[in-house]
C-alpha cells in the first residue's frame, strides 16, 4: 500500500470513519492474526482483528502518524492470538509458543515491514491479467518448470520464459520502498505456503 492511500485510510480512522480501513486493510489483518494461531484456532483471527480495531479506534487520538497507528493494531492483534492461545492450552504449550513467537517475531517493526510488503503484493496479484495469474499459480503454489508448465499451457518453453520476464516486471513495479529481494522472498513464502494460498 502505497503511503498516500495509507494516510488517507488513517486519516478517514482519526475522523471515526473506518469503512476505508475495511475496504483496503482488513483482509491483511486477517492474514496477519492467523499466521500467529494454530491451524485449529485460525478461524478466531477475525475476533482477534476486530478486538484490535476496536481498542485502536477508542485510542485514535493518540497517533500522531500512520506508522503509530499501524504498529498499535498490530500489536493489539499479537497480543490478543497470545490470550487465546493461553486460554486454549496447558501452561508449558503456552511458554513454548511465546518463545517461539518471540524469536520469529521478536520487534514489531518488522511485522510492520512484512504487513506493507504483503500489503503491496495482495495489491500486485489484483491486478495482474488472468494469464499471467495463473502463471503465478503454476509456477509458485505448484512448483511447476518451465517445461511442465509449457506442456500443460501447450505453449513453446521459450513463451514461458518471456512471461516471466514480463510478470516479474509487472511485480516490480509495487515493490514497496525499494525492497526488491524482500519482496520476492515474502511472494516465494507466501505462494509456497499451502495453508494460506493467496490466489483465488
Amino acid at each position: 500500500m502505497n503511503h498516500r492511500r495509507s494516510e488517507n485510510i488513517f486519516r478517514h480512522f482519526l475522523e471515526g470513519d473506518i469503512a476505508p480501513f475495511y475496504e483496503d486493510m482488513y483482509r491483511d489483518m486477517l492474514l496477519y492474526a492467523a499466521g500467529y494461531l494454530p491451524g485449529h484456532l485460525s478461524v478466531l483471527a477475525e475476533d482477534c482483528v476486530q478486538s484490535a480495531v476496536e481498542k485502536t479506534y477508542y485510542n485514535r487520538e493518540r497517533f500522531e502518524t500512520p506508522e503509530q497507528w499501524k504498529a498499535f493494531m498490530l500489536t493489539c492483534i499479537r497480543n490478543q492470538t497470545i490470550s487465546i492461545f493461553r486460554s486454549d492450552n496447558a501452561a508449558v504449550n503456552y511458554q513454548e509458543y511465546v518463545k517461539n513467537t518471540s524469536e520469529l517475531h521478536e520487534d514489531i517493526l518488522l511485522d510492520y515491514i512484512r504487513q506493507e510488503t504483503l500489503s503491496a503484493l495482495y495489491s500486485a496479484i489484483d491486478s495482474l491479467p488472468e494469464d499471467m495469474r495463473q502463471l503465478l499459480e503454476l509456477s509458485f503454489e505448484k512448483g511447476m518448470k518451465n517445461a511442465e508448465i509449457a506442456e500443460f499451457l501447450g505453449i513453446a518453453e521459450i513463451t514461458v520464459k518471456k512471461r516471466k520476464a514480463r510478470l516479474i516486471r509487472m511485480l516490480r513495479q509495487f515493490m514497496p520502498d525499494g525492497n526488491w529481494l524482500l519482496f520476492l522472498l515474502i511472494v516465494c513464502e507466501e505462494m509456497k505456503n499451502s495453508g494460506h494460498m493467496i490466489l483465488k
